[in-house]
């Protein structure tokens, strides 16, 4: 079979056809290390490779479980990384904060990071790729959680340098960091049925929700201790919620943090905030 009839069998059962073609393309290269190449070559699917494909495609139209959780791997910073069920699929938004935090120790040397709620390990370890100046501990609440970071941290060749332990938040953290990052639960409880069924039914909800009205509940429990943890001179970084950049700016004030920047995502919504003790 070719791409095409994958494509099809999507858009027939009612999804977008550009999310069906960028669906196909992730299921053929994560499965087989096909690209759009190889098809305008002329590349055909043999008959077990598509039965494969038509078996992941169906479960997907049937379930609308996230393709990436179906295949066990999702794209961060042009890396392939392992996913599951205890784990939010990386977002391209988070990018912006990973490229933040490397403008603001580019010229640095000896550079230490602690990612709190680190999921996939996706920060650190992209942090550790990016620079080898960079040394991460990395702390989540989720045990599922932090046996798929050390896998993608040992995948990735950095697990000496990037380190994993279930900890909530600062519980286990004995030490101080030039830069704290996160991207912590910012969805308030109340606003789960508004989102999309693949997000509220597989995404772990340890991961995105709150308990408070504004989703800033982790935002406040981080900042209030992490001038305990921070060198001085230390950065943190964050990404946001939506609404959620001038309340953790407040925040920031408040406790005094300089050099605060807010960065806008591709939808132009504030989505990385950063500063300095």
């Amino acid at each position: 079979m070719y791409r095409k009839f994958f494509i099809d069998l999507y858009t027939k059962n009612n999804f977008p056809f550009d999310e069906a073609k960028s669906e196909v393309d992730l299921i053929l290269d994560i499965l087989f290390n096909y690209g759009y190449k190889d098809f305008v070559l002329g590349k055909k699917l043999e008959d077990w490779q598509s039965a494969k494909v038509e078996r992941v495609v169906k479960e997907r139209i049937s379930t609308h479980r996230p393709i990436q959780q179906i295949l066990g791997q999702a794209y961060f910073y042009g890396r392939k990384f392992f996913v599951n069920e205890n784990t939010l699929i990386p977002r391209p938004e988070t990018e912006l904060l990973v490229k933040k935090a490397l403008d603001l120790c580019k010229d640095s040397e000896n550079v230490s990071v602690l990612d709190i709620g680190t999921g996939t390990g996706c920060i650190p370890i992209t942090l550790a790729m990016e620079n080898k100046n960079i040394t991460a501990d990395s702390v989540d609440i989720s045990t599922g959680a932090i046996e798929i970071a050390e896998k993608n941290a040992l995948f990735h060749n950095v697990y000496e340098r990037v380190h994993f332990y279930k900890s909530d938040l600062f519980e286990r953290v004995e030490k101080r960091y030039n830069i704290i990052t996160s991207n912590p639960p910012y969805i308030p409880l109340k606003d789960k049925e508004n989102l999309q069924n693949e997000v509220k039914n597989y995404d772990p909800a340890l991961a995105l929700f709150t308990k408070d009205e504004q989703g800033i509940e982790f935002y406040e429990k981080i900042l209030d201790k992490s001038e305990d943890y921070l060198l001085e001179g230390g950065y943190i970084v964050f990404e946001l919620g939506i609404n959620q950049a001038e309340l953790v700016q407040e925040m920031m004030k408040k406790l005094e943090y300089k050099n605060i920047e807010i960065i806008k995502d591709y939808n132009s919504i504030a989505r990385v905030i950063s500063a300095k003790k």
